[in-house]
């Protein structure tokens, strides 16, 4: 990974950046698919594919926009979001992009008496994401 500061990274939606993000922290799960049985002499066997997988991202900054709080805070709104793109810091070439439907899961605000105010929120991947 290419040493960069972290104020590169980028939070967009519908291609508007939208936050200044301090740390975005990605957070890739997968889940195996088992296929021990009694021929297996009691040690686990995987299969080489992956029965499913997500992402998780978490995110931190200053709020250019209040589109993220308004969504959290409309009972009726959506919190699938079908347009937003995390920019690695280091972001070299389009890979270093990921886009996709993300759910957002949980916003968090912040307002210090004498410091900017913040916000935290985290977004879980529905489908397939792109890195783009």
């Amino acid at each position: 990974m290419a040493k960069a500061p972290g104020r590169l990274a980028v939070l967009s939606k519908a291609g508007t950046p939208v936050a200044s993000v301090k740390m975005i922290t990605i957070e890739w799960n997968g889940e195996p698919i088992d296929v021990t049985d009694k021929d297996s002499n009691g040690i686990n066997e995987l299969l080489s594919v992956v029965a499913s997988q997500g992402l998780k991202m978490s995110v931190e900054g200053w709020s250019n926009d209040p589109v993220f709080r308004n969504i959290a805070l409309d009972t009726s709104a959506s919190k699938l979001l079908t347009d937003v793109t995390f920019k690695h810091a280091d972001a070299l070439a389009a890979v270093d992009t990921i886009a996709g439907n993300f759910f957002m899961t949980s916003y968090k605000e912040g307002n210090p008496h004498d410091d900017a105010a913040d916000f935290s929120c985290e977004f879980q991947s529905s489908g397939a994401w792109t890195r783009a």
